[in-house]
């Protein structure tokens, strides 16, 4: 393991202002996890193939945006989160593959407006020992732990919201089932800034739950 900082992001675009800005070496990570099944051991070859199915692509273009193994070989690891649900469980699924991997080095956490880019909250030091456990129990069992760690308990609340029939995005989807899809797109986008959905996520929320 080297001296050298990694930083790591929660999306392309985030990574192009965080390098613009700071320099460095930073990577992406690139999932949205908080959408469809997942495996307990991250990045499996079982995990590879559901999350690739997941995502509509080939497990080859899935592999081709993985995290490098490398990322073991740097001695502190910081990494830039939104504090919304979208990335919030991109951060639980890295926090549990750093943990199966027995990561070992320094790692601190950086919150960010997703939006703005802006810092909220900085070098926020933890440890790992927690982070599998709370991924079996959010995504895989989907069922509250009592201690969420350094993630955001607000967030997970989201998570079950999103994921439930009875959710309000899906009670926006129900009540307004006639409007256009791109003005209803609009509205959903508008209403889950705590959520972070995408487009994308916003169009399969109004196929699974329109009428």
């Amino acid at each position: 393991m080297n001296n050298k900082i990694l930083n790591i992001t929660n999306g392309d675009a985030f990574n192009e202002y965080f390098v613009s800005k700071h320099g460095g070496d930073a990577i992406p990570f690139r999932e949205a996890m908080m959408d469809g099944e997942t495996i307990l051991k991250v990045y499996s070859d079982e995990f590879i193939e559901v999350r690739a199915k997941e995502h509509c692509v080939s497990v080859e273009e899935y592999k081709s945006k993985m995290l490098p193994n490398d990322i073991f070989e740097y001695s502190k690891l910081n990494l830039w989160f939104g504090r919304d649900t979208f990335c919030q469980m991109n951060l639980l699924t890295l926090l549990a593959y750093l943990e199966q991997m027995k990561y070992d080095g320094e790692i601190s956490l950086n919150l960010i407006d997703d939006e703005t880019f802006g810092v909220l909250e900085s070098n926020i030091v933890f440890e790992l020992g927690i982070y599998k456990r709370l991924y079996e129990d959010i995504l895989i069992s989907k069922r509250m732990p009592n201690d969420v760690g350094v993630l955001n308990s607000r967030a997970i609340e989201f998570y079950f919201d999103y994921h439930s029939n009875d959710g309000a995005l899906v009670k926006i989807v129900k009540e307004n089932s006639k409007m256009p899809e791109i003005e209803l797109i609009c509205l959903l986008l508008d209403s889950s800034k705590e959520y972070g959905l995408s487009d994308i996520q916003a169009k399969k929320l109004i196929e699974r739950n329109r009428k």
